[in-house]
């Protein structure tokens, strides 16, 4: 058994206030630039953090004008060099209906297979990241779920799955409908032997869940390994401190406040470029 501190159920006096708002549109194809922008915006962060490998991995948004589609980078181009105008526009039955250069008129198939999945059957979301991170990588090849050792681990509390079916490169429909049955309503999927997905209400939500899910198997693996070298194991925080935690900081509103900070600096660092 591993431990549990034995705090007793907490209460707040006090509560979050997350800030500024996300922008609002008449115009759906003011939005559709806005969105294109901040996908593109996203691709940069992940590179920036260290989260993405070769060409692998993919980070999608629905598209506001229609709903049936989603953006997707296209195949081959490094996530650091992202930008909107490279973002390929994709259909349920996967064709490219708009954007790209013409050189770049091509995708991840395992792109479409898992994305097109969620995004038709969650309508709550709008966006879908997964990338071949190393710790998630890392710690998929446990096949367990989360343990939840720290506070930041408990934004996922009773919100992650573990998806212990792995078939190799996940180029089936019969695999994708696997993937969100096992998701179902949650927020993280832990895919053993392949790594780490997250999905969000906007982007940015989705890549800050991705990066502390991340960051939380790095924590795992690092807590894990020094207990074992002293013989004892870590202590999990228990259960109604984890459920209030999430309930404060595991909101799609906090989620995207977390992000903001990141999409920030790396807008500054770029200078913009990602919106060519």
């Amino acid at each position: 058994m591993v431990s549990t501190s034995s705090a007793s159920a907490p209460t707040a006096d006090l509560s979050f206030e997350f800030g500024p708002p996300p922008p609002t549109f008449v115009d759906k194809y003011a939005e559709r630039e806005y969105v294109k922008e901040r996908l593109a915006l996203a691709y940069r962060v992940i590179a920036r953090e260290g989260m993405c490998e070769g060409a692998s991995g993919h980070l999608t948004s629905r598209d506001p004008v229609d709903r049936e589609c989603f953006w997707v980078n296209p195949y081959g181009l490094h996530f650091s060099r992202m930008t909107s105008s490279d973002l390929l526009l994709v259909d349920h039955h996967g064709k490219i209906v708009a954007g790209g250069k013409p050189h770049q008129q091509r995708y991840n198939a395992a792109a479409f297979i898992i994305h097109s999945a969620i995004h038709a059957a969650r309508p709550e979301i709008d966006s879908v990241v997964h990338t071949h991170s190393p710790y998630g990588k890392a710690f998929s090849t446990l096949g367990r779920n989360l343990p939840f050792y720290s506070q930041d681990s408990a934004v996922f509390y009773n919100d992650v799955e573990l998806y212990d079916n792995h078939n190799g490169v996940v180029l089936s429909k019969n695999e994708s409908q696997m993937i969100i049955d096992k998701i179902g309503g949650k927020k993280a999927l832990i895919m053993q032997n392949h790594g780490l997905l997250t999905v969000g209400g906007c982007i940015e939500s989705a890549v800050a869940w991705f990066m502390l899910l991340e960051n939380e198997c790095r924590t795992i693996l690092t807590a894990e390994a020094a207990a074992a070298m002293t013989g004892s194991k870590p202590i999990s925080i228990s259960s109604e401190v984890a459920e209030f935690t999430q309930r404060e900081i595991g909101t799609e509103e906090a989620g995207r406040f977390e992000a903001l900070p990141f999409f920030d600096l790396v807008e500054e660092e770029c200078g913009g470029a990602h919106r060519k």
